[in-house]
């Protein structure tokens, strides 16, 4: 019997080739994307979820209030966490964590072999006894049991080492420090936050240097991980650790501190706080409802055929089948199409995965697919799609009652229209809100890319000098000067878009607490980038003066003559030497904070205070060839004697990543935008396509009374126009709130505008009139005799 039902649903998707195309082509890509946003999501929820642990380890953090300023820190003193496991018995371990920053490593066996690293952390040995990372060479139990001792990815070993086995081996790291390998890191799974390829004894950090040593006795700078007896534990811990830090000196009654559970930090905070959380809930929902849109295609043709379908119900009803075996013959059809749309969508799936999730810049390895929860996921979506898809058939299809149907009493009934009706308003409307949306997404985000920022980005070149003396710098940079074509040239502790220091300062009259982002610079900086001024210096003599922005300068109540007036930082007054006009150093998506930019010589020993990633701004001629200049620059870069790959970056490309994941997100709405027109336009060309097809006999028996073509095809288009007429008027308030809480997240934003939604709507409407005019136009110069002859 089953193969019988196989049959018969075979033969009904054969014979009617097109409206199959229609359905299996929708419901694949409708699959397709629902697929491929669902890996990434359960990717994203198992974050950390390989970890045996990962429940019980909790993230130290303790909040900081300076004034009206509240700073959250998660660096804590190097003998805090062990305070906290001598007080605690809930606390089994611990571990201490700390980023090395940019370095630059070196094989000295091959000195070509020399690159600059940003994923080094030095930790504790109970890192992998905490953590459940693996080594495919060497012992953990002692792989960071001695100072130096390193610890590296399969990548580093391959990049510096070859097809050799490194361990043994040793590495230089800037110049100075011998480090050696004592084992090998197995891959770590992309859904990991912590992702590093080097990892040194935490023994290590403090010998270093003297500042290592201070920040090792001192300062807090490890980011501390404990490992929990229990989840309830947290409860009894919490009032262990303000005891731990008290005693060391380094919290007070007001400290405010928290545990955040390791495994949930990833998406913690939720849809407001979390841009994780954020885009795991928009992207779900733009799956379901690509996904509904293409079930709902299939509803819709399956019920504008309801009349064909009757017959043969009303057939097989009165030759003995009951309606129990008509649902599983038309729930085996549903099968047999979904599966074939599956089986389509899993082989595109394959294909398409990589080039997606570049748009979204994230890396997922093959192996996820293979996932328990991501194959839940492909197996519930496939469930549903059959079930969805079979009901209507099943159910209402076959209740059908055969006499009726035989004597030629059945029509498809008011209630197919209103369904068939509905569902196509829906899935327009869902189009018409994707197009809305995108439209406004492409308007902001050009008008962030078009915006005064206050200064000058085109054709300046951002070079890294991290780790170089001022000697060679300033050698470096008079080099760089002296070329053709280049027009300034100035030195910078910060480079924009890359981080700022900050001080916590006092307004001069209500001593009001703020804070000061800070950068350093020479005194070329200002012609470098152009800045202007508000209120110029009255002095030539820059050096050992700070200049603030015009925000800086009203929070800190400097009233009318700002310059030369003294501010506090830290135990230090500081001399104002002028005020600049507010610019664009940080993200334009916020209001641009106060501002601090130190001047000094590039030989001052200030420079060390300033931290940073030292750089050097090289503007050149506007009409410039670039790629020439760059490589001259790169000759003068490696002509010095300085150990360290020549790296660089032109300022209005970091300008442009400060809003790349609008930019990904954008051009990802492009996609789904597209796939939902595509999914609507199918279904509409397979509606008025049945509906050609129903009315052919009246369109005959109209021509021949003398209708035109114009009113025959207005006859067949003016229902689908109404409909999308209606889909836009509901589409335009849904987009409108939708977009005006997205851009409520911009500092800076544009006015939504009426022409938006009339754009939209024309867009729609001249798409649906294609769709249903090939097919209108088609059946009103069909031969009127030809199609009463053969109905």
């Amino acid at each position: 019997m089953f193969t019988n039902y196989l049959k018969i649903a075979w033969r009904n998707l054969y014979k009617n080739k097109v409206f199959s195309f229609i359905n299996i082509s929708g419901l694949s890509i409708g699959l397709l994307i629902s697929m491929l946003i669902f890996a990434f999501v359960a990717h994203e929820v198992t974050y950390d979820q390989f970890h045996i642990n990962g429940r019980r380890i909790f993230k130290l953090s303790v909040n900081m209030k300076y004034g009206d300023q509240t700073v959250s820190l998660s660096a804590m003193p190097a003998g805090l966490a062990p305070s906290i496991q001598s007080g605690s018995p809930e606390v089994i371990d611990f571990v201490r964590m700390k980023n090395a920053g940019e370095i630059i490593f070196k094989n000295q066996a091959n000195p070509e072999l020399k690159f600059k690293e940003n994923t080094m952390v030095f930790t504790d040995p109970s890192f992998f006894s905490v953590f459940s990372f693996k080594l495919s060479r060497g012992d953990f139990h002692s792989a960071l049991s001695a100072p130096f001792s390193l610890i590296i990815s399969k990548k580093i070993e391959k990049k510096y080492f070859g097809n050799e086995d490194p361990v043994g081996k040793s590495l230089l790291c800037n110049n100075t420090y011998l480090y050696t390998v004592t084992g090998v890191l197995e891959d770590i799974p992309s859904n990991s936050s912590l992702n590093v390829d080097f990892i040194s004894s935490l023994e290590t950090y403090p010998k270093l240097g003297n500042a290592e040593a201070q920040n090792w006795a001192k300062a807090g700078a490890f980011d501390t991980y404990l490992l929990l007896k229990s989840e309830q534990s947290t409860s009894r811990v919490l009032p262990v650790i303000l005891g731990s830090g008290k005693k060391i000196g380094t919290f007070t009654d007001e400290t405010e501190y928290s545990l955040s559970q390791f495994s949930s930090q990833h998406l913690g905070g939720g849809f407001e706080k979390n841009t994780n959380a954020r885009y795991v809930y928009i992207f779900s929902g733009i799956a379901l409802l690509i996904l509904f849109l293409a079930l709902f295609n299939y509803v819709s043709l399956t019920t504008s055929r309801a009349t064909f379908r009757a017959k043969e119900v009303g057939v097989r009803k009165v030759v003995g089948a009951n309606r129990i075996g008509l649902i599983r013959q038309f729930y085996i059809e549903s099968f047999m199409l979904c599966f074939i749309a599956f089986a389509t969508a899993f082989i595109l799936l394959t294909v398409l995965r990589h080039p997606f999730y570049s748009i979204l810049n994230i890396h997922i390895e093959d192996a996820f697919l293979s996932h328990p929860l991501f194959l839940k996921i492909s197996l519930g979506l496939f469930s549903f799609s059959v079930l969805f898809a079979g009901s209507y058939p099943a159910f209402v299809l076959s209740g059908f009652i055969p006499i009726e149907v035989l004597k030629g009493n059945f029509s498809s009934g008011r209630s197919g229209v209103i369904i068939r009706k509905g569902l196509m308003i829906f899935q327009f409307t869902v189009s018409v809100v994707l197009i809305i949306c995108t439209l406004i997404s492409h308007i902001q985000l050009r008008y962030m890319r078009s915006m005064d920022l206050g200064y000058v980005k085109d054709q300046v070149m951002v070079v890294p000098v991290d780790g170089i003396e001022s000697g060679g710098i300033t050698t470096i940079k008079n080099a760089i000067h002296q070329l053709s074509g280049v027009e300034a040239v100035s030195f910078v502790t910060n480079p924009f878009y890359k981080g700022y220091n900050a001080w916590f300062t006092k307004s001069l009259k209500t001593k009001h607490e703020l804070m000061l982002f800070a950068l350093s610079a020479d005194s070329a900086l200002i012609h470098t980038v152009q800045l202007k001024w508000a209120i110029p210096p009255n002095s030539r003599s820059s050096s050992d003066k700070i200049f603030v922005n015009e925000i800086a300068a009203r929070e800190l109540e400097l009233g009318e003559d700002p310059v030369g007036k003294l501010i506090q930082l830290g135990s230090s007054p500081a001399e104002i030497g002028g005020v600049l006009k507010d610019f664009h150093f940080s993200n334009v998506q916020q209001k641009i904070e106060p501002l601090m930019i130190s001047i000094h010589n590039v030989d001052s020993k200030d420079w060390v205070m300033s931290g940073g990633s030292p750089s050097l701004f090289v503007r050149f001629e506007s009409g410039l060839n670039l790629k020439e200049n760059i490589s001259v620059v790169r000759d003068i870069f490696n002509k010095s004697d300085i150990d360290r790959p020549f790296e660089y970056y032109f300022l209005d490309e970091a300008f442009t990543k400060t809003f790349a994941n609008e930019m990904r997100l954008s051009t990802l709405f492009n996609w789904f935008t597209a796939f939902a027109i595509f999914i609507a336009s199918m279904g509409l060309f397979g509606l008025i396509l049945f509906t050609t097809q129903a009315m052919i006999k009246e369109i005959g028996i109209r021509k021949i009374l003398g209708a035109d073509r114009l009113i025959i095809t207005v006859l067949l288009t003016k229902d689908f126009m109404i409909l999308v007429l209606i889909s836009i008027a509901l589409a335009s308030p849904v987009a409108f709130y939708i977009m005006n809480k997205w851009l409520q997240s911009f500092a800076y934003r544009i006015g939504i505008d009426w022409w938006i939604f009339v754009i939209a709507g024309i867009s729609t409407l001249a798409l649906a009139m294609v769709t249903v005019g090939f097919h209108a136009m088609r059946a009103a110069n069909a031969n009127p005799v030809k199609s009463l002859r053969t109905e």
